[in-house]
């Protein structure tokens, strides 16, 4: 394949906060030929601003607010690339380098996706605490005691004709309609790439609501279930990353946010 054109796409709503941050981390890649496109939801605070600072024609697609995954499957329709990806607003991109490293596999392999790790940092992505990422099909009973799924979205970038072949997010899913659509794409196609080098910085200390998070857990439960069955395995994994969470949100309560860094020292130490 020849070097191909990468399309990154970006959804943003009231994301100024870090907006800029993940467009520099776009504009400095040595490698240069990509499209970066943008699905907002309708932004009432600088988002749009910033996007314009930056480009001068930006690829910009205004909406209605129908959620992240709606966006998704826009930003997919819209995409024109041969191989497309995902960024979110508030994410960077690991180094200089790293559309090289995706448009080097694809150019040198014979593959229909990459992927790769990404870590998960602080607020002010000056520290790291968590690395998600396995190879497909390879998820160890380790890594998912790790996290349930182990997927790291945001560093899979696929060929265009191989997504048209996998379909659209399901938007039923509010949260882990990524984890629905990668099982689909590992049923699809055994050829890929997976890189060991971290391709993303993902800012995650902020956190879902306590709401936001068991509905999550269920989600992937059910897709897992529908993928895998209900085996001992999964029922396991999934009661101690409810119980995980139960005994952080009770810290976070009661404010012993010190002893929620503890326990995550010893769970990465363990991985």
């Amino acid at each position: 394949m020849e070097p191909p054109k990468i399309t990154i796409i970006t959804c943003t709503l009231n994301s100024a906060a870090h907006l800029t941050e993940t467009i520099e981390s776009v504009k400095k890649q040595s490698y240069q030929n990509f499209e970066h496109l943008f699905i907002d939801g309708g932004s009432s605070d600088q988002t749009i601003e910033i996007i314009k600072s930056f480009y001068l024609k930006p690829r910009l697609i205004i909406k209605q607010k129908n959620g992240a995954y709606d966006a998704f499957n826009k930003g997919i329709e819209s995409a024109t690339g041969q191989v497309i990806g995902f960024l979110h607003s508030d994410d960077v991109l690991f180094d200089n380098q790293a559309l090289e490293r995706i448009a080097s596999a694809f150019s040198n392999q014979e593959i229909d996706y990459y992927c790769s790790r990404m870590l998960i940092y602080d607020k002010d992505l000056k520290s790291s605490f968590a690395i998600l990422g396995a190879s497909p099909h390879h998820q160890s009973f380790k890594d998912q005691l790790y996290s349930s799924t182990y997927f790291a979205h945001p560093t899979y970038y696929c060929k265009k004709e191989i997504i048209q072949k996998v379909g659209k997010f399901n938007t039923k899913y509010q949260i882990a309609a990524d984890i629905d659509w990668l099982y689909r794409l590992e049923k699809i196609s055994d050829s890929f790439f997976f890189d060991p080098k971290p391709l993303v910085k993902f800012r995650g200390e902020g956190g879902l609501s306590a709401n936001r998070y068991f509905t999550g857990l269920k989600e992937e439960f059910k897709i897992r279930i529908k993928n895998e069955g209900a085996g001992f395995v999964l029922i396991t994994i999934y009661g101690y990353h409810l119980m995980r969470r139960l005994i952080r949100f009770t810290l976070e309560t009661i404010k012993l946010n010190k002893a929620i860094g503890f326990f995550r020292k010893i769970i990465i130490k363990l991985a």
